[in-house]
């Protein structure tokens, strides 16, 4: 599996959100891009994982996501977490996201690609 940690902080330092993302063996394997990615495992750049939905899509695999949100018990955090699986029923990817709810907006926005 591939490992991606993300964290955003406000300008005094706290938490706004932190998110951890799992791709599936799968994934790698049927998506040469993110397979680049599996040795880089020590940090020293940062990952550019903002297309991996369109490489997901250019190597075949139809997307299926499924969003679960929850909010936590202190009443100012939520937890978001994303499945996504192929046209197989094939795990790709999980991401955990925590949000605090009470300094930023959790926005959920998506693009269809055109119909061919």
């Amino acid at each position: 599996t591939l490992m991606h940690r993300y964290r955003s902080t406000a300008a005094d330092g706290t938490d706004l959100r932190t998110a951890v993302t799992s791709f599936s063996a799968v994934a790698l394997a049927e998506v040469p891009e993110l397979a680049r990615y599996r040795y880089r495992a020590d940090g020293s750049g940062g990952a550019q994982l903002h297309r991996a939905y369109d490489w997901m899509r250019r190597a075949g695999l139809t997307l299926h996501h499924r969003d679960s949100i929850t909010r936590l018990a202190d009443g100012s955090s939520v937890r978001v977490t994303r499945r996504v699986h192929d046209q197989y029923a094939r795990p790709l990817e999980i991401t955990d996201l925590l949000v605090d709810a009470g300094q930023d907006a959790l926005v959920y926005e998506f693009t269809l690609p055109a119909a061919v």
